[in-house]
């Protein structure tokens, strides 16, 4: 169940455009499309130089679930990082402790194979924990 490392930080932004420009043009990062999307146009991953996805980059006008209420205005500055995600191991070790705790959560899993948990802390920060075991 340990959590192994920093997996990715997602961003919203108002100026999607701009700030993939800024990214790509004035930081020299890569662009890549998100897992279950073929253009950028709305989602995107953002590339380190070795080509690893440090940020999942969206527009602030793309809702991740059916529930979900975006705020009006859409969030600037450090208001428009959405959650936070980790690699882990063991989901269901995870998923116990956190039904041991009365902790809510929820569950996807993506196209891509990686299990995830997606669960607030007390002041609503949200993280992603992915599990890509069997």
């Amino acid at each position: 169940m340990p959590v192994h490392g920093f997996n990715n930080l997602n961003v919203r932004t108002p100026e999607f455009k701009r700030t993939v420009e800024f990214l790509t043009g004035a930081l020299g990062m890569g662009l890549s499309p998100v897992p279950g999307l073929a253009s950028t146009e709305k989602a995107a991953w953002i590339l380190d130089h070795s080509g690893t996805a440090v940020l999942h980059l969206a527009s602030a006008d793309v809702p991740y679930s059916r529930d979900e209420v975006l705020p009006e205005p859409p969030p600037r500055g450090s208001g428009a990082i959405h959650h936070i995600a980790l690699t882990c191991t063991d989901i269901g070790a995870m998923r116990a402790r956190l039904c041991g705790l009365n902790v809510e959560f929820r569950e996807n899993i993506p196209e891509q194979g990686v299990s995830q948990i997606f669960v607030k802390d007390p002041t609503g920060i949200l993280f992603e924990l992915n599990f890509r075991e069997a």
